[in-house]
């Protein structure tokens, strides 16, 4: 693991000394993008914490390197590797709420952070009740923000009928979603822009049981 961490903190300084600031961080984003295992997962995410200690005055490199550490738990099945790259991710991120409190996309992460942490049935009532809070903050901060909608509408998708949850109550959330996605196009490329594919993808799981 620390040769993984030099090499990457290495490269990063390279990548860092042969072009600027906008073009390492569009490299590392595609490469998250297609990034498909742990171990990719992880070197990225240590290539954003470098950038971070270079471009003190940037929060999207801290950004990158919280969302690629909880990116990585879709790769993990226990609940102990799941709880601990979470952690890695929330204390990244702790850090980063400090310096943004009033940007809506450090909500929306806290509250994807949250959402992951629920891998049994006890755990569900106190981290979907966390998730929706710092969801509820991010849509304060900004309305048009199209992942409050589609984390949200996860959260309810993977909620018992019972309890309000549910494919039915979801859909409205994930149609939401899908509009903000197509009206909303930053014009900043390095804005987060995650969760359109896997929203259209619930869409139409919804869509498919009507």
């Amino acid at each position: 693991m620390k040769t993984i961490v030099l090499f990457t903190a290495l490269l990063a300084s390279q990548l860092l000394m042969a072009n600027d600031y906008e073009e390492t961080m569009k490299l590392n984003i595609v490469k998250l993008e297609k990034s498909t295992s742990i171990e990719e997962m992880n070197q990225i995410a240590a290539l954003f914490m470098r950038i971070a200690d270079v471009e003190k005055m940037e929060w999207l490199p801290s950004y990158y390197a919280s969302y690629a550490y909880a990116r990585t738990t879709h790769f993990m099945n226990d609940a102990d590797s799941i709880d601990s790259a979470l952690d890695h991710a929330q204390a990244i991120l702790d850090d980063l709420l400090k310096q943004k409190s009033d940007e809506s996309e450090v909500y929306v992460l806290q509250g994807f952070i949250y959402s992951l942490r629920i891998t049994s049935a006890m755990r569900g009532y106190k981290y979907s009740t966390l998730s929706n809070q710092s969801l509820e903050k991010a849509e304060q901060l900004n309305a048009d923000n199209p992942r409050v909608y589609y984390c949200k509408a996860n959260n309810i998708f993977h909620t018992p009928k019972m309890f309000g949850g549910g494919s039915d109550n979801a859909l409205p959330l994930y149609k939401k979603a899908k509009a903000l996605f197509e009206k909303n196009k930053s014009a900043n490329t390095l804005f987060p822009g995650w969760g359109s594919y896997h929203n259209e993808v619930m869409l139409q799981k919804c869509l498919a049981k009507k």
